[in-house]
């Protein structure tokens, strides 16, 4: 086994600062005894997670060890265990430490003792809770670790193999009482499902690990395929978005190019999305709407707006409606300020403005649009505010954002910041009348 495991590994074999991550069980046992028998510069971690009577037991052992064969020796004692998600919670308070001490001590390398059984056993348990097509490859050799690499070494071993060279080198360890219970998956699924799988086919761990490297590979290859593609997402501090030129024109090219857009957005901020998303989402592409939107979580939604698709924090449109009439000016929730005034005074640049005859019916009331609003373009031309945005191709959130003045006998004067009605003054004139100021934003 000694042979094959450092042809395997040949990283192992240059003089590189080693961390192993020993739990006391037969396989990182088994690992260290390996690596001290090729006169490795290696260190130990170990977590006492305080989840079993015997943890103290087996890290007063360890430290023992660690002592008389004159190696660096790191201890973490899990003080407070969480009650619920153990197996997650912990995993990540081991790895925390890890890390913590590669840092601090200068270590090349991380190693775990994960090995072909585990591999097999990944598979399945990914397989079986679904996922996205990396999602359900297994455990990876070798990947970056903080400024070091997490590497394991003995994934082209099974569990047997491991047992077999731990009683031929009389080798101390430990079995956990929890591997034998049902109440996890991974057990059940280790206890239950792998040793029929053995049955039916004794290569079936070389069969699961050729697997994920086809996996592995696989997604490899989308990548660079999507490549350019995946070039034009930006991404403005605020949200996400992509034009609609850059979509894979094959429904399964784009499946890959969301998944990997996700894994992107991932890298910033902590959302999920659900295979079931991933499918409405493509799903949504194919049909022949110009604009639409998609919930991705309580916060977050995904957004067509004509040729341009965004991924943006939901937005909360204000309902608020107020009376305005002469002389008087109001701030808006949205930062934006609306006044009227009579013309006889000054008008301010860079704003929106709404010339309105004396006769019209104050006050104005200014609200956010209702369903059936309607405006008078022309004498001739009255128009539904909705057909109006359709019509201009104004993007659904501008639409919702949109202002509606109404005259106090209900005529819609204009929808800010869009149009004016047939009502407004479209000619010079110096006769006096009102002027509806409307400023998109303040200058802070």
């Amino acid at each position: 086994m000694e042979q094959v495991f450092f042809r395997e590994n040949p990283e192992l074999t240059t003089n590189k600062k080693i961390l192993v991550a020993v739990s006391m069980g037969v396989d990182s046992m088994a690992l260290l005894h390996l690596l001290e028998q090729h006169g490795a510069n290696i260190g130990v971690a170990h977590v006492d997670h305080q989840l079993r009577p015997e943890s103290k037991v087996e890290a007063d052992f360890l430290h023992n060890y660690c002592e008389e064969h004159k190696l660096p020796f790191y201890l973490k004692v899990w003080q407070h265990p969480v009650e619920r998600n153990v197996e997650a919670e912990a995993r990540r308070v081991r790895y925390a430490f890890f890390k913590k001490i590669m840092d601090q001590e200068k270590y090349d390398f991380i190693l775990t003792a994960h090995h072909g059984d585990d591999q097999l056993e990944t598979l399945l348990m990914r397989l079986t809770r679904g996922g996205s097509f990396t999602g359900h490859s297994g455990i990876v050799r070798q990947q970056k670790f903080g400024d070091g690499i997490l590497l394991r070494p003995l994934l082209p071993f099974s569990k047997d193999m491991i047992y077999e060279y731990a009683k031929e080198q009389q080798l101390t360890y430990f079995e956990d009482s929890t591997n034998t219970s049902q109440d996890y998956f991974r057990n059940r699924i280790r206890q239950n499902v792998v040793p029929e799988l053995k049955k039916e086919n004794s290569q079936v761990l070389e069969h699961a690990q050729q697997f994920h490297q086809q996996l592995v590979w696989a997604n490899q290859l989308i990548n660079q395929a999507l490549k350019e593609n995946l070039r034009n997402i930006d991404f403005d501090g605020q949200r996400w978005s992509f034009p609609a030129e850059s979509l894979p024109a094959e429904t399964g090219a784009r499946y890959y190019f969301l998944a990997a857009f996700f894994q992107q957005v991932a890298t910033r901020i902590s959302l999920g999305i659900s295979q079931r998303q991933l499918f409405s989402l493509v799903d949504q592409m194919q049909r022949p709407v110009s604009q639409w939107i998609m919930d991705i979580s309580d916060d977050w939604q995904f957004v067509r707006r004509y040729q341009q698709f965004y991924l943006e924090r939901k937005t909360t449109v204000d309902q608020e409606s107020f009376r305005l009439e002469e002389n008087e000016r109001y701030s808006l929730s949205d930062g934006s300020v609306i006044a009227l005034r009579k013309n006889t005074a000054s008008a301010e640049k860079g704003m929106y403005q709404v010339p309105l005859p004396l006769t019209v019916k104050l006050p104005l009331i200014i609200r956010r649009r209702q369903a059936g609003d309607r405006i008078q373009l022309t004498n001739t031309l009255k128009k539904r505010v909705s057909r109006y945005f359709i019509d201009k191709k104004i993007p659904s959130d501008e639409r919702e954002q949109a202002w509606v003045v109404e005259d106090s006998a209900g005529e819609i004067v204009a929808l800010l910041p869009f149009v004016n009605s047939h009502l407004s003054i479209t000619t010079e004139t110096d006769r006096i009348h009102y002027i509806l100021d409307y400023t998109l934003q303040v200058a802070k």
